[in-house]
């Protein structure tokens, strides 16, 4: 295409990475696969400029704007929320396991003190 590849930063990495899985954080809205499966070398990152016949309101704020998708997506009320929520579900799960495995064991422990009172040893 006659273009040269953006070098590869830790932040561009990063925001590669989101685009890939733009799908889990949020899971309401359909994206298609991404061609994106693979590190590539051929990336080129730009900036948005609002044309003049859009409205005001509909522009973001420059306290609104980040410098990359990463930061932006951090800020996002909508898919923090949502993290978090699907955060704290995951981690009461497990801990849920953990407790019935623990109860597993504490029971199995018990059982072999009450025999070994009961031989004598």
């Amino acid at each position: 295409f006659g273009f040269q590849p953006t070098p590869m930063t830790a932040q561009v990495k990063a925001d590669l990475h989101m685009i890939r899985n733009r799908n889990y954080l949020n899971p309401r809205r359909f994206y298609k696969s991404s061609d994106i499966k693979k590190d590539t070398t051929m990336v080129q990152v730009g900036t948005v400029v609002e044309g003049a016949a859009e409205y005001y309101s509909s522009r973001l704020t420059r306290k609104e704007r980040r410098q990359n998708l990463t930061e932006e997506l951090m800020a996002d009320s909508d898919t923090t929320s949502y993290t978090k929520r699907k955060y704290n579900a995951l981690s009461q799960e497990k801990q849920e396991q953990a407790e019935k495995r623990n109860r597993g064991k504490r029971k199995k422990q018990l059982g072999q003190n009450k025999r070994a009172r009961r031989v004598g040893y």
